[in-house]
């Protein structure tokens, strides 16, 4: 053949490849399909003798992969096609107040399904919060979701003034919220009327109302 010939235009890519694999590909095929010896097929490939003997070793113990295996059908790993059509529509939807399981379903009726499990991912990647239905409805806990006041209710020192004179209840734990009890009731309205048994009494000190 010709050296001038288009054939031989490109051979630098079989002789001299420039990949890793390829070259291993060509080393090795020299020395299974030419017949080449080790010190040969390397000082073609750019291999050492004992470079190419571990190359022919770890092909024959089959722990050389050369070639990509196949991709499965579908979308590359990792990617998740129909979250990312959808991804503008639930921030939208979510903006709206809707909850996840209305986004699923609004999504489900517009004709682009996507379970809860994405939708909600979706919202925890975007920095949404948790919808809170009460006190108001569609409130979110989230600042991204505009339109909506997000603002909890402070917390304020209670008036014990506006509170009835008798408070009947059945959690007893309740008078120890109370600030300075004991100078506020008199000591024989904080005695029990019935004795409680030893076993159920707090530990000595914990609580003046059991003098």
């Amino acid at each position: 053949m010709a050296s001038g010939s288009p054939q031989r235009d490109r051979a630098e890519s079989f002789t001299a490849p420039d990949q890793v694999n390829h070259r291993r590909y060509e080393a090795l095929r020299g020395f299974f399909v030419d017949g080449l010896t080790h010190a040969q097929a390397g000082e073609r490939f750019g291999y050492t003798r004992w470079a190419m003997v571990n190359l022919v070793r770890e092909y024959r113990a089959g722990r050389l992969e050369l070639f990509a295996p196949p991709r499965r059908p579908g979308p590359p790993p990792g990617t998740t096609p129909a979250k990312d059509r959808a991804r503008a529509r639930v921030i939208e939807l979510r903006r709206d107040g809707l909850s996840t399981y209305e986004i699923s379903a609004r999504l489900a009726a517009e004709g682009t399904p996507l379970n809860r499990t994405s939708v909600g991912e979706i919202l925890a990647e975007e920095g949404f919060g948790r919808l809170l239905r009460h006190p108001a409805e569609q409130a979110s806990t989230a600042v991204s979701t505009a339109g909506r006041d997000t603002r909890l209710p402070k917390t304020a020192a209670l008036d014990f003034a506006t509170w009835p004179a008798r408070l009947d209840t059945g959690k007893a734990g309740l008078l120890l919220l109370i600030p300075d009890l004991p100078s506020t009731c008199p000591p024989s309205s904080l005695r029990p009327a019935i004795p409680a048994p030893a076993s159920c009494r707090p530990p000595r000190g914990c609580c003046r109302c059991w003098r």
